[in-house]
């Protein structure tokens, strides 16, 4: 049977998603590493050199996912540290690393382990990992096959964060040159007829009523300026410090087009920070997680997600006016999941009924 004629551009299409975007082209690289009976990770480094497990395939409880993993602690850690491949045969009796996480290894019946660092122009983008089940022993083949398949991946991720480097400098560039426009056309003007209402307003002293009337206009024209610097600051703020509150809003839309409830999203406080990629997804996933027992058990009319943060915390909250918990409610598996997720990266899950009716789920992290 012939090919489909368009089946080369899609190929092509998604090699060129897969060079663009970093969670694709590592997801890849897991795939080609590791068979269904082999569990593969890989971490991403934050400033300060601690990995959280950022991509994850073949497991089977969860419980690798977003770990976090200090320098030189585990195979991972000792290989990120080093920036050199190491492997262990027999992961449980090894003498050569620490076994803080012999429990999560454990869980997943891994028996050995082959990690390769993602090295790329001398800088150190992470780790890749390979842990099979079986015993067994990692020959010279299986040691190649993996630093090449590194090398691939390693270079797809410097790629992937030029691309993403470039779209955010673009943006940035574009929206600063649209804060410029509006500060001096629309801001002017602004200013202009504030001062012009002010003008007429100190000339109708012996007519209150106007006086009201231009007071009013006086108020809402400072009311729009007010608007407008807000404006300017987001137009200003760097795309990626956005991209939480820009999903959230998105989570919340699609909220309510599969509901038809009103859910409205609140930020106190300034912008959300801009957090590593793994911790805004733990957040993501588990703000949809939330949303989503909302949606099957609250019978609510109406949600709010907010948004604080102080010096070193960020707080969300889904709010809901339903019927509330019920005395005997036990936490189901995703949110369970989802809490776990958060405590790995030093946060917290609390779900509480709001006394004036309904459940506040309160998710807070580090910032």
């Amino acid at each position: 049977m012939r090919a489909h004629p368009l089946l080369p551009l899609g190929e092509q299409h998604a090699d060129l998603l897969a060079a663009l975007d970093r969670g694709e082209a590592l997801r890849r690289a897991l795939a080609l590493l590791a068979d269904s009976s082999e569990v593969a990770w890989t971490a991403r480094p934050d400033a300060t050199g601690v990995l959280t497990l950022e991509q994850v395939i073949g497991d089977r409880t969860g419980v690798l996912r977003a770990l976090r993993v200090p320098p030189d602690t585990g195979l991972t850690g000792k290989v990120y540290r080093a920036g050199r491949v190491e492997w262990v045969d027999d992961y449980f009796g090894s003498q050569e690393i620490t076994h803080e996480f012999d429990r999560h290894i454990a869980a997943e019946e891994v028996r050995r382990v082959l990690a390769v660092p993602l090295l790329r122009d001398g800088e150190s983008l992470g780790v890749i990992a390979l842990g099979p089940r079986d015993d067994g022993t990692f020959g010279d083949r299986d040691v190649e096959r993996v630093l090449a398949i590194a090398a691939q991946a390693a270079l797809a991720v410097s790629v992937a964060e030029r691309a993403r480097l470039s779209r955010e400098i673009a943006v940035h560039e574009e929206r600063q040159r649209l804060a410029v426009e509006l500060h001096d056309s629309v801001g002017a003007l602004l200013f202009a007829i504030g001062s012009g209402v002010a003008d007429l307003a100190e000339s109708a002293r012996t007519d209150p009523e106007l006086r009201a009337r231009l007071d009013r206009l006086q108020g809402q024209a400072a009311d729009a300026t007010t608007a407008l610097r807000e404006s300017l600051r987001t137009l200003r703020s760097s795309p990626a410090a956005l991209a939480l509150g820009v999903a959230l809003r998105a989570d919340c839309a699609a909220f309510s087009d599969r509901t038809g409830l009103p859910a409205e999203l609140v930020i106190l406080d300034g912008d959300p920070p801009e957090l590593p990629p793994s911790r805004s997804e733990a957040l993501l996933t588990a703000v949809r997680e939330a949303l989503l027992n909302v949606e099957k058990h609250a019978r609510a009319g109406a949600v709010t997600v907010s948004v604080q943060r102080s010096a070193t915390w960020l707080s969300i909250a889904v709010h809901d006016d339903g019927v509330g918990l019920r005395p005997d409610h036990a936490p189901g598996l995703g949110l369970t999941s989802t809490a776990e997720a958060l405590a790995r990266l030093g946060g917290s899950v609390r779900v509480v009924s709001d006394p004036d009716g309904g459940t506040i789920w309160r998710a807070r992290l580090p910032c």
